[in-house]
């Protein structure tokens, strides 16, 4: 009898085990950084003004400061996964972040793999390059070398307004594709109007300036599909983090302009 009670009680105890180890596993992803007390998003720095390294190599600009706002918000640590923007999606779709803030536009081809939510920012998308060239339309690409960042919302953009004569030249980060436009390696770039801004200031010999405007776009943090509750708390945030100011003195600071009237889902 002894040895059955023995039995029973250890089966009962692995049970439990097996119970607890499973309702682990289903925790959402909400609930195990609240759990954890961690919360890993994806920082892409060489994209001024959204992501940057500082002048002591740490990381800055207006989407680590507004994922630094997003983690003090939670009461959890955070974790900064450092990506290039071909990387932002896959890094968050293979687990290694939980959420990618690093400047994503909203596009119909991104809202296939991955759940955005409401937008938080916006942004322009031109053509910059040095005085010198006489660009004024699409018309005029013609017959140029016009870098690209790959997956980014210009990859999606530029080329849909470019004449066929253009050469369009793809790189896989936007150092590279900075780095192309000063050294003359392209004649003009297609890139974010702050981005364009920044490297203005900074390489005021190289007279560069925005050209022509391509598109306006809306950039939003993006969750794995399926992440509902943390969907749920994430729009919730944005809306109040957008009502009382936050989100707008963030965007300013490092854009040096004021933040447009934001649409929700």
């Amino acid at each position: 009898m002894r040895r059955w009670f023995q039995t029973l009680t250890i089966g009962a105890v692995f049970a439990m085990c097996l119970a607890s180890a499973a309702a682990a596993q289903n925790l959402s992803t909400l609930d195990r950084i609240l759990k954890e007390k961690k919360i890993r998003i994806t920082a892409e720095v060489t994209s001024p003004p959204f992501g940057i390294l500082d002048q002591a190599g740490q990381p800055d600009g207006s989407e680590i400061a507004t994922a630094r706002q997003l983690a003090k918000d939670l009461g959890v640590e955070l974790e900064l996964v450092q990506v290039t923007a071909p990387q932002r999606i896959p890094a968050l779709l293979a687990g290694r972040a939980d959420v990618a803030i690093s400047s994503l536009s909203i596009t119909i081809d991104r809202a296939k793999t991955v759940a955005f939510a409401n937008p938080h920012g916006a942004l322009s998308i031109v053509i910059a390059a040095p005085a010198s060239q006489s660009i004024n339309s699409a018309a005029d690409l013609a017959g140029k070398r016009v870098g690209i960042t790959r997956a980014t919302l210009e990859e999606a953009e530029v080329p849909k307004i470019a004449p066929k004569e253009a050469r369009l030249v793809f790189f896989d980060d936007i150092a590279a594709t900075i780095q192309a436009l000063l050294s003359g390696q392209v004649d003009a770039v297609g890139m974010s109007a702050f981005a364009a801004k920044s490297i203005a200031e900074r390489n005021p010999e190289r007279n560069i300036e925005s050209k022509f405007t391509v598109k306006t776009a809306y950039y939003a943090a993006a969750l794995r599909p399926g992440d509902n509750e943390l969907l749920r708390f994430l729009n919730t945030w944005v809306f109040l983090r957008t009502q009382d100011g936050t989100l707008a003195q963030i965007y300013e600071k490092y854009t040096g302009v004021k933040l447009v009237p934001l649409p929700a889902f």
